[in-house]
């Protein structure tokens, strides 16, 4: 199905786009609730990021990476095409595997103390930037696959 965006993605690849935009949104609103102690809320929203971003990854992303880049082993370091999906994918994975150990390091006791940190203000400030660099590199991918004067 064709996307609604004008480009030449599909409406999948449009979907995540426009949700992953919105999920930034919805970080930053979750930085502003910490900032102003509301921490259960804070937590909510922040969890829900990581858990919609894990759906998304595997409904959309993965397969399309999947599709489009596994492929084309010898062509990967020699069009951006392929550049941008790769760098989008290496930063994606460790900003989604580490929110996922700050939702379960902050919500429940399944680690044990050794494993768990105490800095949570460095950590979601590392998250949050890692989180701003997936989005722009999720956005150059879009262009580089999507949108005609990258392709």
């Amino acid at each position: 199905m064709k996307g609604f965006l004008g480009t030449a993605a599909s409406f999948g690849a449009d979907l995540n786009l426009v949700i992953q935009l919105v999920m930034g949104v919805a970080l930053l609103a979750g930085t502003v609730l910490a900032k102003r102690k509301c921490y259960r809320a804070h937590g909510i929203c922040q969890t829900s990021v990581v858990g919609l971003n894990l759906l998304m990854i595997a409904l959309v992303m993965w397969p399309s990476f999947r599709q489009q880049i596994a492929p084309a082993p010898s062509k990967i370091l020699h069009k951006w095409y392929y550049e941008a999906a790769i760098i989008h994918a290496v930063v994606g994975i460790t900003a989604e595997v580490l929110g996922l150990y700050i939702v379960i390091v902050a919500g429940t006791k399944i680690l044990p103390p050794r494993l768990r940190f105490n800095n949570w203000t460095r950590w979601m400030r590392v998250e949050l930037a890692l989180w701003q660099i997936v989005l722009l590199s999720g956005f150059a991918t879009y262009c580089a696959w999507y949108v005609g004067p990258f392709r």
